[in-house]
């Protein structure tokens, strides 16, 4: 009995406990009201794996004249539409799960609506991300129903029967990096509710590509590739690939070997020419690769070209098109796009040199105009209308695919990073005045880019890297380069380098520069020398290492599979002594003595890591110096799971952190530089968010489910800077609310957020008429920044948000954020704007003048909830103004502030004299007393208009009166932050003048002449007409 109750109450506090724990646990919506600024860059995009496009009627009244409406899909970026030919573009598909696009297709009956999108992407490289099934928009891309195929890893293509479109074929390429039986070609007959597998080889292989003859819909042709791809090898071809030909949509099926190559194959990719469907191409990976072409639907085969230029990196380049009206000119996509007038004898390179980006994936040509061509590069899109001659490149796709990032201390700090197949770039963080164009990303390096940083203690260094640890110096001012990529010692082995080698600054010791082979080396020169800090590193395993015959059916070596490598290096930003290596076969290293000697951790990390396991990030703690997180990456085994540890012994001990929440393996960890349990893990499928040390995890969905490959918090600015594989660079501005988020605070109805201060900056922007065909990034707005949070949305009653001076008075009310999470809405630093005069004409100095540098307090009124903060403005230091000269400008300022609420004051009292005395007039018996009312009234109106203006059009104006004037002087003198001029200044004193004599000339009126026509109106009963005071005045107008 005594130990059922002990277990009874157990239960009970589990329970507590874990209700605890879920309502403290941290959601998406906590997180909303931090939005992200996409960066880019689109100068030079990223991989485009798909294009489809179409042309649609402008709209219903119109039918007959078209616009093309174009759809891009990308490596890990998602889906793109253009509505206008390509001149903007939009994300449509970034509320799905996967990003990574593989192939799309219209429905030839809904063009305009009706897009099929698989997911994960057929050309299978080591940095290719992953995909979750098949998706249909029947709205043009407002709304997506994922119709299935899940667990397919990867979709090659999507093929529709012209005649029937409710009968597709999708070829489902399969798992890239193990064994699944969730591969083969599908077919659905009934608009995709429901599929069934119509062809499959084996676990290893998986459909690459299906054509369906557009003349005989019961024909399709399908290729099957076995293909595998590990962390230290790639292998395509082996006996499952072949090409197969079905007769009857599908059902049954015939392999075609005729005059094709005998053994093993590769990859197949295929053609049908839309003008005589007889004649088939089919590019086939063989021990000699070669174009084939059959002009009887298959049946046999005439080997037509082996050109590198068509048969180069088949598993890479898959893509092959016949002009619609001409069957003999062919294009081949591989790193330049081949060109065959002849069906495929010979080929020209039109697109050979530097119009087009090289390595080529995607294509269209338009059906009532061959000469028009798009194409998609391993840099973006391109556009054609002398049918490959001459390019245009579509500059507002901004799919840059970031390995690594790094920041300066410059003012603006500039981000750096290294791209897919785009080299370096580097780019301020924001544009003085303006938004970030394409112009400001500068490139730095070439080849595909990963780590570049910049040197802190000569800033004119700059250092970036090629594949295989290709590290090479610049120099920012002259723009000299050298090579520092360390050379193996004399009788050693040959160096090891990752395809994404370690460049790292010391955190700890800015004269330290650190790379890694399988040996870590340290330079204290800039890169001139190198100094071996340790011995192999790795497992050293050599059958792991011989990339050379990599490849499969056709050798394929980039350094792309060098392995036994290092991959990751980080020192204690505590302690330069300690180090720690993470390497890519697993190996988990530190030094706490500067690399004299080294204590593989790998042997303390639980069972629940298989063993082996890349080790993607490691990240020592700057709160804590035995503190450190990991994070591993199995994904090259098949395993998409999140692995991510602390230990907090230096290494012999650990726990697994909570990541039941987190999708997609896991890339990179970041824990804060101030609290040290808000933490930043950037995985395949996105960026997740821990306020309690790992406990929990939540998506932040303000960037979309794109690969995060790496993350830095700027010292200085307190912005978190994500580097993403498909979507480019994005900056979360100011953290340090997030950094006052704990977890035991997401209970509580309404608190308070700590903002970063502000630096109050005088920047004018420049003219501009860009047009609307380049990606535009804003940079961080120069308002001060106001955060807080609220457990539920707000929906009834008040809410305001107010600013208060020293000596707690409100000096403006701001509209509140009423969302469900953190909050964060901007004040222009400006106080409430000055009651105007009434006028026919706008303006009159509608806006508050700039409050000076100092400390405020912030308001938050809830209804009966109040919660306040402070907010901090600094005065720009830059600027070249001292701080009394501020206080000048402030002054000049305020003395007009208060003229122009006294001139308003003034004219409301004659408006609300003069109609009174109007319409009192036409109520009196007395018709002498009327006359007089009337003008009087007509002494006020004109009076009135000696005050402002009457009336002015657009391109014509009447003679500007002293309220013009007045607010002309306020923003003139508002227009800049420094002291007034003495003219201005002398302005000032002539128009407060005139406002104290238009006030004197009021009273006196009141005094005389309406008093006297009070006394009459009182002889007949009526009540006396009054003059507005000051407090009524006020309680009108009040904010």
């Amino acid at each position: 009995m005594m130990q059922r109750l002990v277990w009874l109450v157990l239960l009970v506090f589990m329970v507590a406990v874990l209700a605890v724990a879920a309502q403290q646990a941290i959601s998406p919506a906590v997180l909303g009201g931090l939005s992200a600024r996409a960066l880019g860059p689109a100068t030079c995009s990223g991989r485009v794996t798909a294009i489809e496009a179409t042309y649609v009627p402008i709209d219903s009244a119109h039918p007959n004249d078209r616009r093309l409406v174009i759809y891009v899909g990308s490596a890990a970026g998602g889906v793109f539409k253009s509505r206008d030919g390509g001149l903007t573009f939009e994300p449509i598909f970034d509320k799905q799960d996967y990003l990574s696009i593989g192939a799309m297709a219209l429905d030839p009956r809904h063009q305009d609506s009706v897009l099929w999108v698989g997911t994960g992407e057929s050309n299978v490289r080591n940095s290719v991300s992953i995909g979750g099934g098949l998706y249909r928009t029947t709205d043009g891309g407002k709304t997506w129903k994922n119709m299935g195929l899940d667990s397919v890893e990867r979709i090659a293509k999507i093929a529709l029967n012209p005649r029937n479109p409710d009968t597709l074929f999708v070829a489902g390429l399969g798992a890239l990096w193990s064994d699944s039986p969730h591969r083969g070609l599908y077919r659905s007959t009934d608009g995709g509710r429901t599929f069934e597998r119509v062809l499959y080889v084996d676990e290893k292989t998986g459909c690459a590509d299906v054509a369906v003859d557009p003349a005989d819909p019961r024909v399709v042709y399908c290729a099957m590739w076995q293909f595998r791809r590990k962390a230290w090898s790639f292998s395509s071809g082996g006996p499952g690939s072949g090409l197969y030909k079905s007769t009857d949509g599908g059902t049954t099926w015939q392999r075609l070997t005729n005059d094709l190559p005998s053994g093993e194959l590769g990859r197949i990719i295929l053609a049908i020419a839309p003008s005589n469907p007889a004649i088939v191409y089919a590019m086939v990976e063989a021990r000699q690769s070669a174009l084939y072409r059959s002009t009887d639907r298959g049946q046999t085969w005439e080997r037509r070209s082996a050109a590198v230029n068509v048969t180069a990196r088949p598993f890479y380049f898959a893509a092959m098109a016949v002009d619609p009206y001409d069957p003999d000119r062919l294009y081949r996509l591989t790193f330049q796009l081949a060109i065959s007038e002849d069906g495929g004898k010979t080929f020209n390179a039109f697109s050979y040199g530097g119009a087009l980006h090289p390595d080529h994936h995607a294509f269209w040509i338009d059906p009532t105009n061959p000469q028009h061509l798009l194409i998609g590069t391993d840099g973006g899109v391109y556009e054609s209308f002398d049918r490959g001659r001459t390019w245009r490149m579509f500059r507002s796709l901004p799919l840059a695919q970031f390995y690594r990032v790094s920041y300066d201390f410059d003012d603006p700090y500039n981000i750096m990073g290294g791209l897919q197949d785009n080299g370096s770039w580097m780019v301020p963080h924001r544009v003085r005045g303006g938004s970030i164009g394409n112009c400001d990303w500068k490139s730095t390096g070439w080849g595909d880019g990963f780590a570049v940083v910049r040197d802190r203690v000569r800033p004119e260094f700059i250092y970036f890297e090629s594949q295989g640890g290709d590290a090479v110096r610049r120099n920012l001012r002259t723009n000299e380069t050298r090579s520092i990529q360390p050379r193996a010692e004399l009788g050693m082995p040959k160096l090891r380098f990752n395809w994404n080698t370690p460049i790292v600054l010391s955190s700890a010791n800015p004269r330290y520069l650190y790379i890694g082979a399988q040996y870590l080396y340290r330079s204290t020169d800039h890169g001139a020398t190198w100094q071996r800090l340790s011995p192999d590193l790795t497992t050293n395993d050599s059958t792991k290492y011989d990339t050379q015959e990599s490849g499969g059916v056709t050798r394929d070596n980039t350094s792309a599979e060098n392995h036994c490598t290092i991959y990751t290096i980080a020192d204690s930003p505590l302690d330069e002594r300690l180090i720690w290596v993470g390497t890519d076969d697993g190996n988990l290293q530190r030094t706490t003595d500067g690399g004299k000697t080294w204590m593989n951790c790998v042997q303390w990390l639980p069972r629940s890591l298989p063993r082996g396991t890349w080790v993607s990030c490691v990240e020592p703690s700057r709160h804590d110096r035995q503190t450190c997180f990991v994070t591993f990456d199995n994904h090259t085994r098949g395993d998409m799971t999140p692995y991510v540890y602390r230990t907090t012994d230096l290494g012999k001990t650990w726990t697994r952190l909570q990541t039941d929440s987190v999708r997609g393996f896991a890339h990179v960890i970041r824990q804060d530089l101030v609290n040290p349990n808000l933490l930043f893990l950037g995985t395949e499928l996105g960026l997740y968010v821990s306020l309690d040390g790992g406990n929990t995890f939540a998506r932040y969905k303000g960037i979309p489910a794109t690969p995060v490959r790496d993350i830095q918090i700027h010292p200085r600015e307190h912005d978190l800077i994500v580097a993403t594989h498909g979507r480019g660079v994005y900056v979360i501005d100011d953290i340090t609310p997030l950094r006052a988020m704990r977890s035991e605070l997401l209970d509580s109805p309404l608190v308070m957020l700590p903002t970063r201060p502000t630096v109050q900056r005088f920047e004018s922007g420049f003219q501009e008429f860009s047009g609307s065909d380049e990606f535009i990034a804003p940079s961080p707005s120069d308002d001060a920044q106001i955060a807080y949070y609220l457990r539920g949305r707000h929906l009834i009653g008040p809410m305001r948000v107010e600013i208060l001076d020293s000596s707690g008075a409100v000096i403006a009310t701001l509209p509140p954020g009423k969302r469900k999470g953190i909050n964060r809405i901007g004040w222009g630093m400006r106080m409430n704007p000055p009651r105007v005069a009434r006028s026919p004409n706008p303006g009159g100095g509608a806006f508050g003048p700039t409050v000076l540098p100092g400390v405020y307090t912030v308001r938050v009124v809830e209804g009966d909830r109040v919660a306040t903060g402070r907010l901090v403005i600094l005065h720009d230091t830059s600027a070249g103004l001292s701080l009394a000269e501020r206080r000048a400008n402030f002054s000049a300022l305020m003395r007009l502030y208060r003229g122009i609420e006294e001139l308003a004051f003034v004219v409301e009292q004659i408006l609300v004299l003069r109609d009174t005395l109007s319409v009192r007039a036409r109520g009196v018996g007395d018709s002498a007393l009327a006359q007089r009312m009337m003008k009087l009234a007509s002494t006020l109106d004109s009076a009135y208009y000696t005050l402002v203006a009457r009336q002015a059009s657009l391109f014509a104006d009447t003679e500007p009166q002293l309220r013009e004037k007045l607010a002309d002087l306020y923003s003139a003198i508002a227009s800049y932050p420094g002291s007034p001029t003495d003219e201005q200044e002398r302005l000032i004193g002539q128009y407060l003048a005139q406002i104290e004599r238009a006030g004197r000339w009021v009273e006196s009126l009141a005094g005389s002449t309406l008093a006297d026509v009070n006394r009459q109106l009182a002889r007949y009963g009526q009540q006396p007409i009054a003059l507005l005071t000051k407090e009524e005045f006020l309680q009108q107008s009040a904010y």
